[in-house]
Order: structure tokens, then sequence, then C-alpha cells
């Protein structure tokens, strides 16, 4: 939960991202004219009544890919070497997978600022390596070009269980060459999709003809599903036996306690008798479950300090079992604890 909560989880409802691959030999497109060819196509429907956002970007688009197959660099800033992440992006990607803003505003189309450099957008995590603390408005410079801060976003995860890593955000208009071609993402309107992929198979057929390109058109949101589905399959594998350990723990503990009251009739009897209120013995009985409890956490408690290392997960996974015990001790001892709060001291008194 603590990696799938981390800062920079995009959101992916309702997107799909898009892609043309020319298929006819007669029409030898060049990536160049192909890409051409989808801006005009994408300014057509930006305004269509199924789309609420529609934009351009360099290796944005979450899940598509593993992280480590990502464009990244070796920058230097202010003296310190890092790896960081390039992405690039139009004026139109915030709208379409809403990054959490923390600082500054989101890139527009223009591709420089007055002092000539270029508008570049980071994530948190670049700011808290490089060990700055205000970036709005720093200077870095990178591949011969200056850049200039102008918004922190919380972070942009590639993979669900991945933190965000270090980033540059910039224009799509800046030129740096990595080797990737430009991706197209578009958010449609709740209950939209076959309506947009109708209103994009009729431009693409109109742009480029029905027989000399294929329109590849993938879902964010069930990407995002396949790539939990390892760590899922794993969870599932260890919480069915977790689940029937508890289960029998329970039943064990809640057993002992039953048969420890029940050889116990005949002092509860003299309690009773001797002034003990029936409330008064509930408690006492279900007090002393807890403290046996909390005498055997003791060993577990000195043993885990012994073998784990203190980290946050693992205080975590300690106090949760302690909790859990502590319940299994209640509930155990509640049922218990009522009947003798029941008990008829003359009837246990008879009993051999």
């Amino acid at each position: 939960m603590s990696q799938y909560y981390s800062p920079g989880m995009l959101d992916t409802d309702n997107t799909l991202k898009l892609a043309l691959f020319p298929l006819s030999p007669t029409e030898p497109w060049s990536p160049e004219e192909v890409e051409r060819k989808m801006d005009r196509i994408v300014a057509d429907i930006r305004n269509a009544s199924c789309v609420e956002a529609i934009g351009k970007s360099m290796c944005l688009t979450p899940y598509s890919r593993p992280e480590e197959m990502n464009p990244w660099d070796s920058i230097r800033i202010e003296g310190k070497q890092m790896k960081v992440f390039i992405k690039q992006v139009d004026g139109h990607m915030q709208k379409v997978f809403s990054p959490r803003m923390e600082e500054g505003e989101w890139l527009t189309d223009d591709m420089c600022l007055e002092d000539g450099s270029f508008p570049v957008v980071v994530t948190r995590q670049l700011i808290d390596e490089v060990g700055w603390t205000t970036g709005m408005g720093r200077k870095i410079y990178f591949r011969g070009m200056k850049f200039t801060v102008v918004g922190i976003v919380a972070g942009i995860k590639q993979e669900v269980l991945l933190p965000s890593p270090p980033m540059l955000i910039m224009s799509m208009y800046v030129p740096y060459q990595n080797g990737y071609g430009a991706e197209y993402a578009v958010r449609v309107k709740e209950g939209e999709e076959d309506a947009f992929r109708d209103l994009i198979q009729k431009e693409v057929d109109k742009m480029m003809g029905k027989d000399n390109v294929m329109l590849w058109i993938g879902d964010v949101a069930k990407w995002k599903v396949n790539d939990m589905q390892d760590t899922f399959i794993t969870l599932l594998a260890i919480g069915v036996p977790t689940i029937f350990l508890l289960v029998f723990a329970f039943i064990g503990t809640f057993g002992l306690f039953w048969l420890y009251s029940s050889k116990r009739r005949k002092e509860f009897a003299l309690r009773l008798v001797v002034g003990s209120t029936c409330g008064g013995l509930f408690r006492f009985v279900v007090l002393e479950g807890v403290l046996l409890t909390l005498i055997a956490l003791v060993p577990g408690c000195i043993l885990f300090c012994w073998v784990y290392p203190f980290s946050m997960e693992n205080l975590m996974a300690l106090g949760a079992a302690c909790a859990v015990m502590m319940l299994f001790s209640v509930f155990s001892a509640w049922w218990p604890a009522y009947q003798v709060s029941k008990v008829n001291p003359i009837e246990a008194m008879r009993e051999e």
C-alpha cells in the first residue's frame, strides 16, 4: 500500500493511447510525415463532444513499457551527478493524465522564455535529490541548453509499485533527440469510448486511406491492472494460507480460553459468593486473557528486534501482528467470560 500510494500516480481513467503504423508499400511515409498527419487529425478532433483532452508527448504515458526502457540521461546539477528521466509534452497533457502540481504551472506550447531559456517542469524527487529548498526559477544546463524550472509536480510514476524517479519534463518543441517517437494520448468522456474510436478511425481513413495505415488504440487503465497482476498473484498466494492460519489460530485460542474458564468454574463461583459482580467477573476474565497475551508477545518482540532491521514497514508489520493477537485474545475470551459471568454459584459448587 505504501508503494502504491507513493506520490506520482497519474489518473488513467478513461484514457487511451494512440499510434499509427504504415502498412502500404506504395505509400512510403516517413515517421516525420506520419507524425505531421497525426498532428492534423488530433487538431481536428480536439473539440469533439466525446473528447475531454488529447495531447502529444514523448514517453509520458505510464505502464506502456518498463521504467528502465524510458529515456534517461546523466545530468550534473550544481556539482551533483544524477540519473534523470526525460519526458517531453505539449500543453494539453496535463488535462489528459492530471499530474499533481505542487508549485508553478504546467508547460505551454511556447518554446522559449524571455531570457532565452527553455521552460521545464521537474518532479519533487529531483528537487529533493539536488537538495534545493526552493526549486522555482532555478536554472538547469543540459546538452548545451539552458532550462528554467517553471513548475514542480509531486511525481510521475511509470510503474504502479515503483516510486517516481527524478525527472525533467520539457516541451515537445525543444530540440532533444533520443530515438523515441511521439506518442498521443486522449481522455474521453465517461461512456464515450466507442464514439471516440469511431470518430478517430474515420479521421484516419479520410486523412491517410483505409488500407495505408493501421490505427492502434490501447487502454491505459487496463495496462495499470496488468502491471499489478504479478504482485496481486504473489499477495494472493501469501494471503490465502495466512487467512487459514489466522482462522485456525483463532479457533485454537478460543478453545484454550474456553477450557481454561470451564476448569475454574468453582473459583469464579466463589468470587461471586464473596461479593464480585457479574460485570467485574466478566472484565476480570477478559483482562486476564489480555495480560497472558501481552506476556506471550514479549519473546516475539525480542526475536523481532534480533532478526529484522528497524524500518517503517517492519515496525508496521510488528504492530499489525500485535494488534491481531490482541483482537484474538479479546474475542476469544469474550464468550467464555460472558458464560462465567452468568454462572450459578450453587450449581458450580456442587460440580465434581
